[in-house]
């Protein structure tokens, strides 16, 4: 049991079956006894991850100061929830994913949609949650940890951690196969982890409906210009005494592109 004083709270942390957060609460005084989503925990600054929030965690929820939660539920937002979420002016998102036991279905565009709205810095403090806040919350965290450049070893012992006692293998395929070449998000609001600032290279900062897709609309296709300039010379290359000049302009790798544009936006 640890205790930490602040202000007039304490914190209480219980740790039972190695579940993170697992009878973690904050309380005021005995009569008041504010209670943690199930698998609750601090994903990065300004990120938290858990379980569905029932009205017995509404107390806690206010303490975050959250401005956004992100749901990963298929199914309707609960009236409670909602009504919680519009008295203390905190955003919805959602990305609904079927809770698939079998395999973990996500579609590319969702995950790309959701990473999104994680790496703006306008939508935190941010909650992620499902249902328990295991697998579909895990996989969108394992793939936020492969932008932090953990290594798979770090990412895997994460997510079946907080999966425990049920770690599916194909939640871990999607997690180490999804593309992060693919990731847009605008430069301007990045969160301030040294992991996402811009670097050359970085595809994850440009913010374009449709994501690559998107960006391949406004590509100029690549062309190569041939330009003949009269040179009177005796050496000229060829018998009419024309040198032929090659020009490339456009582009036929979108990731050139985007990594052009990136260069072009730090220099406005």
């Amino acid at each position: 049991m640890v205790r930490v004083p602040a202000s007039c709270y304490y914190l209480e942390v219980r740790c039972s079956n190695n579940s993170p957060a697992n009878g973690f609460w904050l309380r005021q005084d005995e009569e008041e006894i504010i209670n943690p989503m199930e698998n609750f925990s601090l994903v990065v600054k300004g990120v938290y991850r858990s379980a569905f929030p029932k009205k017995k965690n509404f107390s806690f929820l206010k303490k975050l100061k959250l401005k956004s939660i992100l749901t990963l539920i298929l199914e309707d937002y609960p009236d409670q929830n909602q009504k919680f979420l519009d008295e203390n002016g905190i955003r919805l998102f959602r990305f609904g994913v079927a809770g698939n036991k079998d395999l973990m279905d996500i579609p590319d565009e969702v995950m790309y949609d959701a990473l999104a709205v994680i790496l703006d810095k306008r939508n935190h403090p941010l909650l992620i949650h499902c249902n328990k806040g295991k697998h579909r919350t895990g996989c969108l965290v394992g793939c936020i940890r492969k932008i932090q450049h953990w290594s798979f070893t770090s990412i895997f012992e994460e997510y079946r951690r907080f999966s425990h006692p049920k770690s599916r293998t194909m939640d871990q395929m999607y997690i180490e196969l999804f593309e992060l070449r693919n990731v847009v998000a605008d430069p301007r609001y990045l969160p301030d982890w040294p992991e996402v600032q811009w670097k050359e290279g970085m595809i994850a900062t440009m913010l374009v409906d449709g994501g690559l897709q998107g960006l391949k609309e406004f590509m100029p296709p690549k062309r190569i210009l041939v330009e003949e300039v009269v040179d009177g010379e005796e050496d000229t290359p060829n018998d009419q005494g024309s040198l032929a000049v090659e020009e490339t302009i456009g582009y036929s790798d979108v990731h050139v592109f985007v990594q052009h544009l990136q260069k072009a936006y730090l220099t406005l």
